[in-house]
């Protein structure tokens, strides 16, 4: 077991006697190592250079450059690289000097090949472990660089490792580069009004979110390099490195499910046909508006409104010219309202107008324009619509079921005196426009 380990290592010798270097060199080869010879420190330099043997093995004093300087060269290079020095002086000082550079064994001369043997074979259990750890290291980093999703590692400052997608993602050919562009991860996120790391900075809370396992965290992301490039959302895994102080940090794409996420919302709360508000949205706004006037005081107001004898059109004209007379009457609500106000379709040919800091008065006075502006506009087809309203204002006592029911109540009223015209409630009397 040991000569096969032996024989899986490469060997650099420097050793400026010939006799010794063409002795030990018979000793190695005979036990199936490779080895590589040089006469001084400067040929042992450029060797190692180019082969990248796994130990070295070196005189301390040679022509040219003597082997502590070129064993200092070598630590600089490679600091993990194991190396033995042989000599045949006791100089205490040599010895602190090989001290100082890192060396990892000091043998006598004359040396005895067998004890060298020994020493050897020790170093090459560490040098067999190091080769295995680089071998799964580097199988682990093409598995994750093959990753789809975006993966890095962070002190919580510095990132030590991006994959290939999240590199491309960022528009950066390594992380060398990234460090000179991006400096920080934080530079890529996008900060939104309910981010949890908005203006915060990645050591802040990265720690948070390592811990916490049951919570799903969005990240909002977009390359740093011009304002063309679309925001991508994803969902964000941290997990500690195991003996590290570093952290692993994975980005899902999910940028297709929000996009989905968002339509299906704006589908869920919009009307199909005319693209305003639906009856659940209403209410939505509607609760808002009835809880920032009890917190505020402020004066809200509601405008019910509802086509008149609009079965007709349907019924002579078909349902495609109700829908086209629907769509229009939108498009006239719209530009009679101001843009604070809420535009509902409550439901079938009836609207519902939101009014907030409005009192009953000038919701009134809207409505009545609006009535005006839609009976003497020219539909397609069926020429003339009308429109009957109901106003009402939000009271202290009122509830949102009996404010809406108020202003239900004074479209009833408008409808029974003939259509066509706007009532409002007040205290159970009505006022009526025509």
């Amino acid at each position: 077991m040991q000569e096969d380990r032996f024989s899986s290592i490469t060997i650099l010798y420097v050793e400026d006697e010939p006799a010794i270097r063409e002795g030990l060199q018979r000793f190695f080869q005979r036990r199936s190592g490779t080895i590589h010879l040089a006469s001084n420190g400067q040929e042992g330099l450029e060797l190692f250079g180019r082969h990248k043997p796994d130990i070295v093995v070196t005189d301390i004093r040679m022509p040219v450059m003597d082997g502590l300087t070129m064993s200092r060269r070598i630590k600089e290079i490679s600091p993990d690289t194991p190396i033995v020095i042989t000599t045949g002086h006791n100089d205490e000082e040599f010895l602190l000097k090989a001290i100082d550079v890192g060396v990892d064994k000091y043998i006598k001369k004359p040396v005895d090949f067998r004890e060298l043997m020994k020493v050897i074979l020790n170093l090459s259990s560490s040098v067999h472990y190091k080769k295995q750890l680089e071998e799964q290291n580097k199988f682990l980093r093409e598995v994750m660089d093959l990753n789809p999703n975006f993966l890095a590692t962070t002190d919580g400052t510095n990132c030590t490792y991006i994959n290939d997608s999240f590199l491309s993602f960022l528009k950066c050919t390594g992380l060398e580069d990234f460090n000179l562009r991006y400096g920080s991860l934080e530079k890529a996120f996008v900060d939104k009004d309910d981010s949890f790391y908005a203006g915060k900075k990645i050591s802040e809370w990265i720690h948070i979110v390592a811990d916490d396992r049951q919570t799903s965290r969005i990240v909002v992301m977009k390359p740093d390099t011009s304002d063309d490039d679309e925001e991508s959302t994803f969902i964000l895994t941290v997990r500690h490195v195991p003996g590290k102080n570093e952290y692993l940090m994975s980005f899902a794409d999910v940028t297709h499910l929000e996009m989905e996420k968002q339509l299906y919302m704006i589908l869920s709360l919009q009307d199909p046909l005319t693209k305003i508000y639906n009856r659940k949205k209403f209410f939505d706004e509607l609760e808002k508006e009835v809880e920032r006037v009890n917190r505020y005081g402020q004066r809200l107001s509601l405008i019910m409104m509802d086509a008149d004898y609009f079965k007709n059109i349907n019924d002579i004209y078909g349902h495609s010219v109700g829908d086209k007379v629907l769509i229009q009457l939108t498009e006239l609500i719209r530009k009679g309202i101001r843009k604070t106000d809420i535009l509902a379709r409550y439901g079938g040919e009836e609207f519902a107008v939101l009014m907030p800091g409005t009192d009953a008065e000038g919701a009134f006075e809207i409505a009545d324009r609006l009535r005006n502006s839609i009976a003497s506009y020219e539909f397609p087809v069926c020429k003339e619509v009308t429109c009957s309203f109901g106003v009402a204002e939000f009271a202290e006592t009122d509830t949102i079921d009996s404010f809406v029911q108020k202003a239900d109540i004074a479209l009833y009223e408008a409808k029974s005196k003939g259509r066509n015209n706007a009532q409002m409630f007040a205290g159970g009397s009505f006022r009526c426009s025509m």
